[in-house]
């Protein structure tokens, strides 16, 4: 039993969890927050300048970008060109709860007519983040990698109006809308209150 106690204090302390054998226990369970100032360039591989380490110090462009790319979530930092002044910070990645609505919400790739399920699509910024687009339920849908690499290398052009339509256009200009699933819902029969709206078409459907 003091073994027993010795482990619930040490999950405590170390994960804030005394039922830690479902995830890693003792420093396995432990969940860090690193800061790195990595200069866009060097994260896209494209410079050399070394990446800034919160607490340490400078740290080489190679390690800097290996930290990055198994980050659960970036902070994007927008700086005065000149002074170096903080302007703004938002969040390049969404967050597990964003992620869980969106799913919901799109079910499938949300090209018109494309029905690839959301496991098999990538989570795609409506109006581009380098071009100012925010990483939010707004302006983030669900594409699959074909119609993910058309959206950016073609001439289709995509805007994310209200309630989670797409509207596409097309290289010839037409203009084509998807609609999420879940924003259609079905009245079960006889919903008395419906049945007495005096603006409710009297004549059934045709089906």
């Amino acid at each position: 039993m003091d073994e027993l106690r010795a482990d619930l204090l040490a999950d405590l302390l170390l994960a804030a969890d005394p039922i830690a054998h479902n995830v890693p226990t003792g420093s396995g369970a432990v969940r860090a927050t690193v800061q790195i100032t990595i200069p866009a360039l060097t994260l896209l591989g494209r410079g050399t300048d070394p990446a800034d380490l919160a607490g340490y110090g400078p740290i080489d462009a190679e390690t800097a970008r290996g930290l990055a790319g198994h980050a659960p979530g970036w902070d994007r930092v927008l700086t005065h060109p000149v002074s170096g002044c903080v302007l703004a910070v938002d969040r390049y990645r969404p967050s597990e709860h964003i992620r869980r609505a969106l799913r919901v919400r799109d079910r499938h790739c949300r090209f018109v007519g494309c029905r690839q399920p959301v496991h098999r699509c990538d989570l795609d910024h409506s109006q581009d983040a380098a071009k100012g687009g925010t990483t939010d339920a707004w302006n983030l849908a669900h594409l699959c990698r074909r119609h993910h690499i058309l959206k950016h290398h073609t001439r289709w052009r995509v805007t994310q109006l209200p309630d989670g339509v797409l509207e596409w256009v097309s290289p010839t200009g037409r203009v084509y809308r998807d609609v999420p699933v879940t924003s259609v819902a079905f009245r079960p029969a006889g919903d008395a209150w419906l049945d007495n709206d005096p603006s409710r078409d009297p004549d059934p459907p045709p089906f």
